[in-house]
């Protein structure tokens, strides 16, 4: 009987606590219209490996929502709010969000075992996102690119690279939070992407030259006073994988230009076999990663103007190679651009896809494209340049 009556008093002691992997958030949205929407996405670790689930179109009814679901334990989560994404997180537990869209970055999420922690971090940091997200709004097309202001952290980061020692002298005063593997990772987002240009609603224009993993070894030093029950929870074991990669990429980028450029074969649009083995001695080989458009702008014509100035352009060899689309997509696509390129098609099991395409986009998983590659006569790489924005 005294086993029942404690077990009742611990139920009734703690409220909040889900005994499952259950979750169940209740929104409360301040000045907002009587019926809105909302988008919340949420990250969740599924057979070993990290999967993103969105849940479009929430219904909002007199400022309040509700949304339920599962997750193993503290899980990074985002909810989309007048065309900005805010961070919070997400925990097996019944918790409480309020936000004032007047006042965004000022939201309050209570009901986790990290309430605290969150609420340090934005009274420290709603500042510094407010004026680097109005930053970013002036600077570039926001109709264009603000649903990519959080799944695109290259062109972010452009606006919010000064945040990076902001999170890295955060966490080092607060090793021991359970967020702060979540803040290092942010902070690796930005110190991996390396947008070359952006659009600011009128033209492309270049982005400050800043060098690409300048702050690895400084993350390091902040994830070595990590406690091992932070590294070792999903998001501590998250954060040492991507830092182990960009420690190895960081190394290999040091050494990469003036190496072997890796050979592949492909199949091109004419139905022709290629390898770029086969210019060596002979020609410059001039690689063009693209997403789903071929850019024929003004500046990307100049970003390869540059780059191959000089050299006589009855010396070089052009390759496109689409990293998002491929079959019927892909001929009509090509189709429209036939004309200075050889277009070939994906060589998804190359060594040369693995290590230009694969491996970088995997460390920031919305990738930095389109990428030109110079390799040289000999089979060198001579020079890359990555992230040139399009103009729309």
């Amino acid at each position: 009987m005294k086993e029942r009556i404690v077990i009742l008093l611990l139920v009734l002691w703690l409220p909040n606590i889900c005994f499952s992997n259950r979750f169940e958030l209740q929104g409360h949205l301040k000045n907002v219209p009587d019926t809105y929407y909302v988008t919340v996405g949420y990250d969740v670790v599924e057979n070993g490996k990290w999967k993103r689930i969105i849940h479009d179109s929430i219904l909002v009814e007199n400022g309040m929502f509700s949304l339920s679901g599962q997750v193993d334990e503290l899980s990074p989560a985002y909810i989309e709010i007048n065309k900005q994404r805010l961070r919070f997180y997400l925990e097996p537990s019944k918790m409480t969000l309020h936000i004032d869209i007047h006042a965004p970055y000022n939201m309050q999420l209570t009901g986790t075992t990290v309430d605290e922690e969150f609420q340090t971090y934005i009274s420290t940091f709603h500042e510094c996102d407010s004026i680097l997200t109005e930053k970013f709004r002036k600077a570039v097309d926001w109709e264009y690119t603000s649903e990519y202001s959080v799944d695109y952290p290259g062109m972010y980061s452009l606006y919010t690279h000064e945040k990076e020692d902001k999170l890295l002298a955060f966490c080092k005063k607060h090793p021991d939070y359970k967020i702060a593997p979540d803040l290092l990772l942010q902070a690796l987002e930005i110190d991996m992407d390396s947008w070359d240009s952006y659009y600011d609603g009128n033209k492309v224009v270049k982005a400050p030259k800043r060098e690409v993993f300048s702050g690895i070894t400084k993350i390091n030093k902040v994830i070595r006073k990590l406690p091992a029950e932070i590294t070792n929870t999903n998001l501590g074991k998250k954060l040492l994988e991507r830092a182990s990669i960009a420690k190895a990429v960081s190394e290999c980028r040091k050494t990469i230009i003036g190496s072997m450029a890796p050979t592949f074969t492909a199949v091109t649009s004419t139905g022709d076999s290629i390898n770029i083995a086969n210019y060596r001695d002979n020609k410059y080989v001039l690689l063009y990663f693209w997403a789903d458009k071929i850019s024929e702008t003004p500046y990307a014509k100049e970003v390869i103007s540059n780059m191959t100035k000089d050299i006589p352009s009855r010396d070089i060899v052009r390759i496109s190679i689409s990293c998002n689309i491929d079959g019927d997509e892909w001929r009509q696509e090509v189709h429209k651009y036939g004309d200075g390129y050889i277009h070939a098609e994906q060589p998804m099991s190359t060594d040369l896809y693995q290590l230009f395409v694969k491996q970088i986009s995997s460390l920031y998983p919305f990738g930095t494209l389109p990428t030109y590659i110079l390799i040289d006569k000999k089979g060198k790489i001579a020079s890359i340049t990555e992230g040139v924005a399009e103009e729309k």
